[in-house]
């Protein structure tokens, strides 16, 4: 929906500790009660990835920028290098109470997850194996018809 926008949001990637305002772009035309919601979870990503502990850490994929409804899940496809270290973040706007993040082998088995009751998961992982894998995001929470949320992946 509006992971689109996306490129336009996030310009180039630099490690986490030089990230500042100048690294964001204007985004492309979206509508103006959007662009608040997409700004609020785009500026979080980066705030809590950083008190995650990932300082070090830098952007190793795109960022992903969505809308869930109320118990609604999506999956993100990403692959991920044996040896290197990761982190996963995941943020919501204001309306959201409860955000969850799962990772996913590719036969499906469930290597680690942050299940709590709250709206910043962060898992990390350093996998053994070399390949393609797919992160939950479930919206276990929502005041709203839907909540914009963030996954952002970190690796050093």
């Amino acid at each position: 929906m509006l992971h689109k926008t996306l490129k336009a949001l996030f310009g180039t990637f630099v490690g986490i500790t030089a990230i500042s305002g100048s690294l964001f772009m204007t985004p492309t035309a979206v509508r103006a009660d959007d662009r608040e919601y997409i700004y609020e979870v785009r500026d979080q990503l980066i705030e809590k990835a950083i008190a995650s502990g990932l300082r070090g850490y830098s952007l190793s994929h795109e960022p992903m920028i969505d809308a869930l409804y109320h118990g609604r899940s999506d999956y993100i496809t990403i692959n991920l290098r044996a040896g290197t270290s990761y982190g996963i973040v995941g943020v919501c706007d204001r309306d959201c109470r409860d955000l969850d993040i799962a990772l996913y082998d590719s036969r499906g088995n469930l290597i680690t997850s942050d299940l709590q009751d709250d709206d910043i998961p962060a898992i990390t992982l350093t996998p053994s194996r070399s390949g393609t894998y797919r992160v939950r995001v479930d919206m276990a929470s929502c005041n709203t018809n839907a909540c914009y949320y963030g996954i952002g992946v970190f690796g050093q």
